[in-house]
Order: structure tokens, then C-alpha cells, then sequence
């Protein structure tokens, strides 16, 4: 083992001295507060009850203000001219009675505000309902987070966090759970005319927004919105944005969720760009003349600071979107991705389900270029608000198309109904599926079921195994032993009935025609060109069939 010299230790010693000395402690406890400046002369603090205001003249060293314990009136005020650390150590911060202009926490610093959530630490911000404030958590200028901790906030009056400049969440960050907010989640700017310097950045962490009256993120005046990872959940109820940025939305990786329910809501909007590069994206928009994805282009003229944009780019990455609503009275569309230029598609996945009779999967104003990846869209006909029931019940759903059980639902959705109206809907992944049937009626009825077939249009009326009758917050049916449907759809070139026209259907004709037919045989399907008549032309017409679809 090699020996510690004593210039090193002296080193080191004088490096621990000098952390502490760089170190402010705000400590609270019930209506008091104190303050331990750990002899900082460059900085004053005043307290009075649980309201504590700082004051930093410093202009060459980076202070850390340790923040603790637990007032239910009380703030935080921190005013300086230099680059801070915010140290979030455990506390849990409501401002009841409007000192310090409303905020739980607001940094008056122009600078970088590095904002660390201390590892195992829980800490919770509040502002007063009613005030004046921006924000429950402000800063004036750009701020940093790092730390395994986590950060609950509420914001009474308008956001719950909001920045001047930009937001970062660097890959370390912990946990922010934004739990109400009057209008937005979280929100920053103002920026300069350069979209790029004034953004949202999410390089990892777990987000949650909930509860918001607001987008759930907003990056206002050129500002963009950047998630580079992570795990971000945004959950609006009333007309609104999931992600709303004044210039670009890039989503280079992560896992991203967004709910918005309300008319002329949008999952993501941009007023210039979206570009998706990786990850893995669900929106889900329910509401009258709402969009899962709008990119939005404004002209010479109008009132946006980015102008000339309305693109959507799509490199790679994960993306579903299921739209439910009709068309606004004013004729404001529906749309799952609505596109005010060009939509161009070189990799990734995007798939694409609306319902109800009116909603669009996709307009593009400008040119529409697919040229890799998979750009899948479905459109169910019936539509169910789920936002408009207290009630459910779950049923295990499996399809048999002429006795045979569907392998493959990509070409059929499944909608549950309680007389004529629509209670629930679900699209299968595997060999059954999982349908959340609602009600505003607790009392029992009769549950049926439809079948709706995209490749012909054709809605089927099935036999169930079983009589269905809704219960609230019961299940029927299992995954091993799932309620089935029982129809008789006629599939062009489905010969063996399993949802798919592929080799296999023409094997069966073939082995049809050598007098070999199996007990899956279905002489309709094999009858794919339509003269009444099962020979090679159909095997011809079948060929055709999976040629075109593999394009």
C-alpha cells in the first residue's frame, strides 16, 4: 500500500476545509428557520419566522445552499450575481402565507443554478394559492438538476417549476413528480432569436406531470424541447399540450407517455419542427378537434418568433398514437399527425389508430416521403371517450374466424357495447387481448361484442362463449381461457382462417387441389379472385396478394 505524503494530505484536508466553507445550511423546523453561513462574509441572510431571504455579493465562488426540514409556512429567497448550487436535502416547503412574493423557492440568479436532489432524500415545494408568483420553483436564470432524489411540486398560482432560461435534467436526476399545477407543469424561457439557445433538455431521470390546468411542458419564445432519455409521463385532463415548444420537439431516445383529454388538445406541438430519432412514444388524445402530433408552420407576418416550420422527420425510434374525437363546430379537425409541410419517414415504427367516424389519421400540407421504417395507420368506427365514465370491468377476448383461432390481430380491432353505444375498444398484440369495458351504470347489462375488419371495412356481429353482463371492477375470461368470439369473415386468400394471407394459404390450396384438404380449409377464402371457382388462378391472385402486402 502505498504511503499518503503529507503535502497530499495537506491537500486533501485543505480541499475538505474549503468544500465546507463553501457549504450555506437552511434548516426549518415548523414556523422557525435558521440559517448557518459557515463564516461566508460575501453573504447575508435575514430570517424572520420560517421566511428566509439571502443575499450573495460573490462573484468568483460557486456557493452550495443546503436546503432541510419541514415548514407549512415558510419560503426561500436567494439573490446573487454568481453561479449556485441548490442542495434540495430533505425538505418539505409550503409557502401559506405570501411572504417573499408567493414562492416555495425562488433563486434570483441570472447565472446557472445547479439544482442537486440530494440521493434518498424526498423533498416537497408548495407555493400560495392566489399570489402573485411564477412559479412554486423559480429561477431566474438557467437551471441544472442532478441527484438520485426525488422532487414533488405543487404549483398553487400558475407553474409548478418555471426558468427564465433553459431546463436540463441530466442523466443522474432522480425523480420530479409535478403534482398540480393552475397552468403549467413546467415552463422556460424567455430565449433569444436562435431557437436552439433556450430549451427543455431531459437526459435521464423519471418525470411525471399530472394534474395540470397547463401544457404539461412548455418552452416558450424559441424555445425547444429536447429528450435525449429517461422515462417522462405527462398527463393533461383539460385542452392543452403534453409537449409544446415555440420552435422544435427532438426525441432522441427515452420513454415518453402523454394522456390530453379536451377539445383541441395536442399530444406534442411545435411551431416549427418534430423530429423523432429514437425512444419509445405513446400519445393518446381524446377530445373534439385534437392532435396527437401537430407540427405547425407560421408565415411572414403572424404573430410566432419562429417562422416557416410545420415539419415532421422521422429517423427512428417507437411512435403510437390513438386519436379519439370528432371535428370541432368551427371545422377544426381531429387528427392523430397533422403535418402544416413535409412529413418524412426514413426509419422507425409509427402506428396509428383513430376512432369514431370522423377522426383523420394523418394530413400533410407539404410532400410525404416514406422511405423506411413502417408507417402503419387504423381506423376504428366506433368511438368511446373513456374520460366520460366512472365504471369498468376487464374481459379477456379471443376471435375465432371460421372456427379457427386468429393467430394475428393486426387486420381486425375488437369494440365491447352495451346496447348501441360503444364502451370500449382494444387492438390485440397476441393470440387474445384485454378490453376495458366502461359504464356510468353500475347495474348489470348485457355486454356484446363487435368485430371490425380493416382490409374490407366490414363490421361482424360474433357469437360469445359466454353471456357477458357488466359488474364493476370484476373480470371475465383469463389469458389462458379467454372469453371467444365466434364469426365467419371472409378474407380474400385467408384459406387456413388465421387472420393472414401468407405461403401457407397457398399450400393449402395447393394440397386442395391435389385432393388433400385439411379440416382448416376455407372455401370462400380460397376462392380469391371471385369466379366461383378454386384452381390456380386463385393461387396466382393469392401470390399477388402477398406481394402487395410486403411493399
Amino acid at each position: 500500500m502505498k504511503k499518503i505524503t503529507s503535502i497530499a494530505l495537506l491537500f486533501m484536508l485543505a480541499t475538505i476545509s474549503m468544500t465546507a466553507q463553501n457549504v450555506i445550511d437552511i434548516v426549518y423546523n415548523g414556523n422557525q428557520a435558521t440559517v448557518n453561513l459557515n463564516g461566508i462574509t460575501d453573504v447575508t441572510s435575514t430570517v424572520s419566522g420560517a421566511n428566509v431571504t439571502i443575499k450573495s455579493k460573490t462573484t468568483t465562488e460557486e456557493y452550495t445552499y443546503r436546503v432541510s426540514g419541514t415548514s407549512t409556512d415558510g419560503s426561500l429567497y436567494i439573490e446573487g450575481e454568481y453561479k449556485l448550487t441548490l442542495q434540495l436535502a430533505g425538505v418539505k416547503l409550503t409557502n401559506a402565507s405570501n411572504a417573499n412574493g408567493g414562492y416555495a423557492i425562488d433563486v434570483e440568479c441570472g447565472k446557472r443554478i445547479a439544482v442537486e436532489l440530494e440521493d434518498g432524500t424526498v423533498n416537497t415545494l408548495c407555493d400560495v394559492a392566489n399570489g402573485g408568483q411564477k412559479a412554486a420553483l423559480y429561477f431566474k436564470g438557467h437551471a441544472e438538476f442532478k441527484g438520485g432524489g426525488t422532487l414533488n411540486v405543487s404549483g398553487k398560482t400558475k407553474h409548478a417549476i418555471r426558468a427564465k432560461e433553459y431546463i436540463e435534467l441530466k442523466s443522474s436526476t432522480g425523480t420530479i413528480n409535478i403534482l398540480e399545477a393552475v397552468s403549467d407543469g413546467i415552463h422556460c424561457g424567455k430565449g433569444k432569436p436562435d431557437y436552439e439557445s433556450n430549451y427543455f433538455l431531459m437526459k435521464g431521470g423519471i418525470v411525471n406531470i399530472t394534474n395540470v390546468g397547463g401544457d404539461g411542458i412548455d418552452s416558450d419564445d424559441y424555445g425547444a424541447i429536447k429528450i435525449h432519455g429517461g422515462t417522462l409521463s405527462v398527463n393533461i385532463k383539460d385542452d392543452a399540450s403534453g409537449l409544446k415548444a415555440d420552435s422544435t420537439v427532438t426525441i432522441k431516445d427515452g420513454t415518453i407517455n402523454i394522456s390530453v383529454k379536451g377539445n383541441d388538445s395536442k399530444g406534442i406541438r411545435a411551431n416549427h419542427t418534430v423530429t423523432v430519432l429514437g425512444g419509445k412514444t405513446t400519445i393518446l388524445v381524446d377530445g373534439d378537434g385534437s392532435k396527437g402530433i401537430k407540427a405547425k408552420n407560421y408565415k411572414e407576418g403572424e404573430s410566432n418568433p419562429v417562422i416557416n416550420g410545420g415539419y415532421l422527420n422521422i429517423n427512428g425510434g417507437n411512435l403510437n398514437i390513438q386519436c379519439t374525437g370528432d371535428n370541432l363546430e368551427d371545422g377544426t379537425k381531429c387528427v392523430a399527425v397533422s403535418v402544416d409541410a413535409d412529413l418524412t419517414q426514413t426509419d422507425g415504427d409509427v402506428d396509428i389508430t383513430v376512432t369514431g367516424p370522423e377522426a383523420i389519421a394523418c394530413t400533410v400540407d407539404g410532400n410525404k416521403s416514406l422511405t423506411g421504417g413502417s408507417f402503419n395507420t387504423k381506423r376504428i368506427p366506433w368511438k368511446v371517450q373513456t374520460r366520460d365514465y366512472q365504471y369498468d370491468m376487464t374481459v379477456y377476448v379471443a376471435v375465432n374466424n371460421n372456427g379457427v383461432r386468429l393467430a394475428n390481430y393486426d387486420k381486425v380491432a375488437v369494440g365491447a357495447f352495451i346496447g348501441d353505444e360503444c364502451v370500449g375498444y382494444g387492438i390485440f398484440e397476441d393470440d387474445y387481448g384485454v378490453i376495458r369495458v366502461k359504464s356510468n351504470d353500475e347495474s348489470a347489462k348485457a355486454v356484446s361484442f363487435k368485430i371490425y375488419r380493416f382490409t374490407d371495412k366490414t363490421e361482424y356481429d360474433p357469437t360469445t362463449s359466454k353471456a357477458i353482463t357488466f359488474a364493476n371492477q370484476t373480470s371475465e375470461g383469463e389469458p389462458s381461457n379467454p372469453i371467444v368470439l365466434s364469426c365467419s369473415m371472409k378474407l380474400e386468400g385467408d384459406v387456413n382462417g388465421d387472420g393472414t394471407v401468407d405461403a401457407k394459404d397457398v399450400v393449402e390450396i395447393v394440397n386442395y387441389l391435389m385432393g388433400k384438404k385439411s379440416d382448416k380449409f376455407i372455401e370462400n377464402a380460397a376462392d380469391a379472385n371471385g369466379d366461383d371457382t378454386i384452381n390456380a388462378a386463385d393461387i396466382v391472385t393469392i401470390v399477388n396478394i402477398i406481394m402487395e402486402s410486403s411493399h
